[in-house]
């Protein structure tokens, strides 16, 4: 172990990377300690007495559950310090903190250390940067505890002992390393074995020896690299440039450091009565010059004691905040309107960086700003928005910023505009709103004021007078878009609507750049304080609609003489009443002389879909629904039903809404449909199903076995054994006879609710619902029998054949239909393998 006269503090990372005041100001409180192997520094939940930083020694963090077990949280040594419940504010700990490796660490009392953290100076920023680094080894060790094997855990934990030790060497037992790992000696034995077999380190006896460096680290998982990438990531940042405060002393320890200088710089023993004198003398003289500086010095600091407290007044109770930033954007000093804008506490300021409290899409605009603050050497201007926070809304801000002389801080004078920008926002928007109101009329509109000119006009206005924008019509007047009697006659207009105070509604034609159109126009009045000042007026283009309403009339007869001789029947319903049907449709009712007219349309509607045709008529009359299209059935008057395909549609009939309905009469391709359904669904010559239908029919027991309507159901497949040496042989008609006798013998088989299918050429398959698999092997046998027994005559001849039959039960957990099938497949090819003629289970 190395002698305690060799050591220094500045051997802890943390220690050394204080700055020389803050060093010189704990250097005469540290307490030099030795520390054994085994030692217990805390158990969890003692209270912390001591702050620990280590130099060679090595501490382990543990947690022991209550049955013993044990396993290591993280590992402390020259980087860092044991102690951070006091960091953090805490006074005990969940941990217990051991000696992994003997050694030498100083400690600092609890007093003394929480005293420090107060200052808010670099020991509190290093440490809370090691709590950092603590959390993230504390969190790799849990996830390479988890998932990696031991091998790589104890690689992990030498190399980040080696780390924080100045040798190659540990004294440990393999004990005392499972219970760091939380796993068996065994275990541990066994992966030092396997280290030391590949020479990588040596053990014996409690001493470990690292032979091999480069080879841990191959071997070792990648939490070991996150660990210690955190850890010089975290003590690479350049120091923080601190507010230049006074460092006050510790009063606690003031005396004990003005003992300890006084014994370094020991005064020179006076030797003759002669120095004495005269050094009694210049002490007094001295003392009356202390005393005069002093008087001066304290009359001094009262006036600036003065002059600051009014200056930071008006500072801090300033109506807008004001920022002091470091080169790296960290808040060094701020006013009570600053903290209150961004919500951090005044002694906090120098944990946040300004950017924190920007908006995430405005950060990199205020970074540019940032960095042009230190170049531009004079004001700089901006507006961004500030995130919302627990005490305001998004803010939006006007920051105006310079540097200081030396060119390291940004001094900022940051004022809340968001009122103003807000009130700029929704004026504009209610303008842009109603512009776009206005211009998204589907007719022109115009102000004028008493001179007929114009004051404002909409988009459509200025487009169908073929000008640029509306903007440019403002000031003109009808002279300036359109001819001088339109204009004159427009204007005579104008005053008699101003001269009579009332409304004014005509239609007229209005010469535009797409030539004369006619319009219907309305002008009215505009009154401010009960005197005319103008007119405004709407004109909408009714030019299509006009000759719409012409094209109408002249085309009645010829829409009417065209649905009259349509091949569809086509019907108007309207209140409930057939206000009119064509001659087609007639002659589909079978009412030649048109009886039916003028009278409810209900009974010529099936009873079964009279609802569905009330309820369509309803919404149709409303005009609710778009077109739609449904099969329905009509009685005619001979009473016979005649299936239709009705399209249904809402159209205007004698000035209000109606239903329009055109019938096909689908009666005769309704029974092709049915001849074609039946066709593709039986196999023309065993007249049983066909392979689809009947697959159909098992995906539909095995959806009905999985909602418990059916308990059981087995499936049988059925091969005619020797069918090809038939054909073959006799041709392909004798084939034909064997299928037709065996679907023959096989329909007599079964009950109603079984279903039999051809899957393919000599392939059957049958459905056995509600049987289980022992009386379906009872119908199997009957059926195989009875085949095998059976002969026919073929071309003077007798044949005979016999069947193979696979059986398998459908169960509720299979994945699909095609599981239970599979299964008969297989049992039936057993039962060939087996020599044919014969039945299989499953």
């Amino acid at each position: 172990m190395p002698q305690q006269s060799t050591q220094s503090p500045k051997q802890n990372r943390i220690l050394a990377a204080l700055t020389p005041n803050d060093y010189a100001r704990l250097q005469d409180d540290l307490e030099c300690v030795s520390m054994k192997l085994g030692q217990v520094l805390f158990e969890s939940g003692d209270n912390v007495a001591y702050a620990y930083f280590p130099t060679t020694c090595i501490v382990s963090l543990m947690f022991t559950t209550q049955k013993g077990a044990s396993a290591e949280l993280a590992i402390t040594g020259n980087d860092g310090l044991v102690g951070i419940p006091l960091v953090l504010g805490g006074n005990t700990t969940t941990h217990r903190a051991v000696i992994q490796s003997d050694g030498i660490a100083y400690r600092l009392k609890m007093e003394i250390m929480r005293w420090e953290l107060d200052q808010g100076g670099e020991l509190q920023h290093l440490c809370l940067r090691y709590a950092q680094a603590l959390m993230t080894q504390m969190a790799q060790s849990v996830v390479c505890n988890r998932h990696h094997s031991v091998d790589q855990q104890l690689c992990r934990w030498l190399l980040l002992s080696l780390d924080r030790l100045p040798g190659n060497q540990l004294n440990m037992t393999q004990e005392l390393i499972g219970n760091m790992l939380g796993v068996r000696r065994e275990a541990v034995t066994e992966a030092a074995g396997k280290l030391q077999a590949a020479g990588l380190i040596q053990y014996s006896r409690g001493h470990i020896s690292i032979l091999d460096r480069a080879g841990l680290e191959e071997r070792v998982c990648e939490c070991y690299a996150v660990a210690k990438s955190e850890y010089d990531r975290l003590f690479q940042f350049p120091a923080a440039i601190r507010v230049k405060n006074r460092v006050r002393p510790n009063p606690e320890t003031l005396r004990k450091r003005a003992e300890a200088r006084l014994q370094q710089s020991a005064p020179d023993i006076l030797k003759t009565p002669w120095d004495n004198t005269r050094l009694v003398h210049e002490l007094q003289v001295h003392q009356i010059e202390l005393e005069m500086h002093n008087e001066e010095l304290r009359l001094a600091y009262n006036e600036a004691d003065a002059l600051i407290e009014r200056y930071a007044d008006i500072y801090d109770f300033a109506p807008v905040s004001y920022f002091t930033l470091d080169r790296q954007g960290v808040i060094i000093d701020m006013n009570l309107a600053g903290s209150i804008l961004l919500a951090i506490k005044s002694s906090q300021k120098g944990r946040y960086r300004f950017a924190s409290r920007i908006a995430p899409e405005y950060l990199v605009d205020f970074n540019a700003f940032f960095e042009q603050v230190f170049r531009a050497k004079d004001k700089t201007a901006g507006e961004f928005v500030l995130s919302a926070n627990d005490h305001r809304p998004e803010a939006i801000v006007k920051i105006e910023a310079v540097p200081d002389e030396n060119g390291d801080e940004c001094r900022m004078v940051v004022i809340d505009v968001s009122p103003a920008r807000q009130a700029q926002k929704a004026l504009q928007e209610r303008e842009q709103y109603l512009r776009a109101v206005i211009d998204n009329f589907p007719f022109i509109v115009w102000l004028k004021d008493a001179q007929s000119s114009f004051l404002a006009v909409n988009a459509p206005f200025s487009a169908n007078f073929g000008w640029p924008s509306a903007d440019a019509l403002i000031g003109k007047t009808d002279f300036d878009i359109t001819s001088r009697e339109l204009a004159e006659f427009y204007r005579t207009e104008d005053r008699a609507v101003l001269e009579s105070g009332q409304t004014k509604t005509l239609v007229e034609q209005i010469e535009t750049i797409n030539g004369q159109r006619w319009f219907e126009v309305y002008k009215s009045p505009i009154h401010l304080e009960g005197q005319p000042i103008g007119t405004v007026g709407f004109a909408r283009d009714i030019t299509e609609r006009y000759a719409a309403e012409q094209a109408l009339k002249n085309s009645e007869k010829r829409y009417r003489s065209l649905i009259e001789k349509m091949p569809l029947s086509v019907a108007i319903l309207q209140d409930g009443v057939l206000k009119y049907i064509n001659s087609r449709g007639l002659e589909l009712i079978g009412d030649p002389a048109g009886a039916c007219v003028g009278q409810s349309f209900l009974p010529l509607i099936h009873e079964a879909d009279r609802q569905w045709v009330t309820d369509t008529h309803k919404v149709h009359s409303l005009g609710e629904l778009e077109n739609s299209s449904a099969e329905l059935r009509l009685v005619n008057m001979a009473g016979r039903i005649i299936d239709c395909l009705v399209h249904v549609s809402s159209v205007e009939w004698e000035g209000r809404v109606a239903v329009l309905a055109i019938l096909e009469d689908i009666s005769a391709k309704k029974l092709i449909d049915a001849e074609l359904h039946r066709l593709a669904s039986i196999d023309p010559l065993t007249e049983l199903a066909s392979r689809q239908h009947f697959l159909d029919h098992v995906e539909q027991a095995f959806s009905r076995l999985k909602r418990g309507i059916d308990r059981e159901v087995v499936v049988l497949r059925l091969d005619l054994d020797q069918f090809q040496t038939t054909t073959e042989s006799l041709g392909g008609l004798a084939g034909d006879a064997l299928l037709r006798l065996f679907s023959a013998l096989l329909r007599d088989e079964l009950r109603k609710v079984d279903f039999a299918g051809r899957i393919d050429s000599e392939k059957f398959a049958v459905l056995l619902p509600e049987t289980n698999l022992f009386a379906a092997k009872v119908f199997a046998e009957r059926l195989r029998e009875k085949v095998a027994s059976t002969t026919i005559i073929i071309a003077g001849q007798p044949v005979s054949t016999t069947i193979s039959i696979g059986l398998a039960t459908m169960n509720g957990d299979d994945a699909s239909a095609d599981d239970v099938l599979l299964r008969a497949e297989q049992a039936l090819t057993h039962a060939h393998q087996a020599g044919g003629n014969r039945t299989a289970p499953a």
